[in-house]
């Protein structure tokens, strides 16, 4: 159940499909919950579906996501960040075994307390999401051909 939720929340941060949601349609316990904990967000935006609700938002200059359940609670937050962010090893195992892919997205995840990172690499004829963790160890999260 975890996997299947945080694939779902990394497949709408990188790009899936989703329907923008004007505030009316957030409950009041994700407002609330999201005004209490992002009181300087600015340029708010929702997204809202069964499962979750997003909002994309700006706050000291970065643009950052956050995910709540349906009781108002934090899931997750997101943040586009660089390669030259994560571990070392990390980046060293990414162009080695990588070396033949483009890197076109690199997000920060912060996940039930937890941080990892995912990175979108794709060439010609093949696309993955790798996942690193804070130790350097680098997985392929999800591929697509």
């Amino acid at each position: 159940m975890k996997k299947m939720l945080l694939t779902t929340l990394i497949a709408a941060f990188i790009g899936a499909q989703s329907f923008a949601a004007d505030v009316t349609k957030v409950s009041y316990r994700v407002l609330a919950s999201f005004e209490s904990q992002f009181a300087e967000a600015k340029d708010v935006n929702w997204t809202v579906t069964d499962q979750y609700s997003k909002a994309r938002f700006t706050i000291e200059g970065e643009q950052v996501e956050a995910f709540f359940n349906v009781s108002g609670d934090v899931i997750g937050t997101s943040r586009k960040t660089d390669l030259k962010r994560l571990p070392l090893n990390a980046i060293q195992k990414i162009k080695k075994s990588y070396g033949k892919y483009k890197v076109t997205d690199t997000i920060e995840f912060e996940f039930n307390g937890e941080r990892k990172y995912f990175v979108s690499v794709e060439n010609d004829t093949d696309r993955k999401i790798l996942e690193v963790s804070l130790y350097g160890d680098v997985s392929i999260f999800d591929k697509n051909k």
